[in-house]
């Protein structure tokens, strides 16, 4: 997979002080389900000398058997501090890690939980491990080095997933996680996870809320679809990949924006309009997202694709 290179050092890198206090105060455990935990960021931040890189969602679920992570972080210091929320809540032992896509912020944690529990099993699509494999691992590596700086992303390796995930159910200690891949949506590389007993849905970065996120390694139209099958669950709880956690609702929001998106732009292409052209136009009809957080950043990016993506639908 290439990447748009030049975009995505925008996008993830920030020059910072190298010294400041790693501190996330204020972050605990929340219970969303009888078993299951989510140490929740909350609305994205983007400044990493507030958020260390850490800006996602992980969670938890504890078994019988010993505890279930769903995503880890963008360092080796969130990783640890990852386990301490762990140790607050059971001193079970972590027993299998699933990460929902390739892109660093979800994964990149990996190595302290692993160094902690080195007989976890860490599942993951097939694309995502191939790719890890092939050389992305180390993209994601320099990308989190440049953007969090030497005392954020201090000890951090690549730990690539051991376990090609496939669809269909985990029995794990006495409770039953669901799993679905997705082969074009966010990126190639997505996954979400369905905690049936709990009736909690983690669904990576093919939702967020209140926050755009990079869709250089995705698909409109099939991050759209994959918001439909994750609707048909039928989830009490909705953990997603940025922003605050809740109801199913926020899934349904996101698969509207994503047609809203194609909508537009495809209105504006039909009309011959190109990029920078319909760019104005496309934002003022999206005016109730302006105010989301990577808005700005991505709406231009956004368009670009969608064109291409609407090109190729034609042929």
């Amino acid at each position: 997979m290439k990447h748009p290179a030049l975009y995505l050092i925008t996008l993830f890198c920030v020059a910072l002080p190298q010294a400041y206090a790693l501190t996330w105060p204020n972050i605990q455990p929340k219970q969303i389900g009888p078993h299951t935990y989510v140490i929740e960021h909350g609305l994205h931040d983007e400044d990493p000398r507030v958020s260390h890189g850490f800006h996602n969602n992980p969670g938890f679920v504890v078994t019988d058997a010993g505890v279930v992570v769903v995503d880890t972080g963008s360092s080796y210091e969130i990783g640890k501090m990852i386990l301490r929320k762990i140790a607050s809540v059971t001193n079970k032992p972590i027993t299998h890690i699933f990460t929902t896509h390739f892109h660093g912020d979800h994964w990149l944690a990996n190595k302290a939980l692993v160094e902690a529990y080195p007989a976890a099993l860490t599942i993951a699509h097939p694309e995502l491990i191939a790719l890890l494999k092939g050389g992305d691992d180390q993209f994601w590596v320099n990308t989190f080095a440049r953007r969090l700086g030497e005392q954020a992303f201090a000890g951090t390796q690549a730990v690539i997933p051991n376990t090609p995930a496939q669809n269909r159910v985990y029995p794990i200690g006495g409770i039953t996680f669901q799993v679905m891949l997705f082969d074009k949506a966010h990126t190639a590389t997505d996954l979400m996870v369905y905690v049936l007993e709990e009736g909690v849905l983690f669904t990576g970065d093919i939702v967020n809320n209140q926050h755009f996120s990079f869709m250089g390694h995705g698909n409109f139209k099939g991050a759209y679809e994959a918001t439909q099958k994750a609707l048909a669950l039928k989830a009490d709880y909705v953990v997603v990949g940025h922003g605050r956690s809740g109801k199913p609702e926020l899934i349904n929001e996101f698969g509207q924006i994503y047609q809203q998106l194609r909508a537009v732009v495809g209105k504006y292409y039909e009309q011959g309009l190109m990029d920078y052209e319909m760019k104005p136009k496309v934002i003022a009809e999206l005016a109730e997202y302006q105010q989301w957080s990577g808005f700005d950043r991505q709406i231009g990016p956004y368009i670009s694709q969608l064109i291409t993506e609407l090109e190729a639908e034609s042929f």
